[in-house]
């Protein structure tokens, strides 16, 4: 799996390490001013180092990540901003 990918399939894209670090982050409170514009989310996760980070979503379908950590693509900081979204599109 990969990207494309449904916000409900969060655990079965992540790797676990990588999810538990994004759950971890989303938990502490590292996901910092979460907004959605022309359905794209993004936010800044503080991190030890202050990483940028976006989703582009079409309804529950993440069809694009964008993050400015050195991994690129699949990492704890986008996986900490799905959880963001899919926590915000429920509630």
């Amino acid at each position: 799996m990969g990207i494309p990918f449904h916000l409900h399939e969060i655990d079965q894209v992540f790797p676990p390490k990588v999810l538990m670090e994004g759950e971890d982050l989303w938990l502490d409170g590292a996901l910092v001013g979460l907004e959605e514009y022309r359905n794209t989310w993004s936010a800044k996760v503080y991190a030890g180092k202050i990483e940028q980070v976006s989703l582009k979503v079409r309804g529950k379908e993440v069809i694009a990540v964008s993050c400015t950590c050195a991994i690129k693509g699949l990492c704890a900081h986008v996986a900490a901003l799905a959880l963001g979204v899919e926590e915000s599109l429920e509630g």
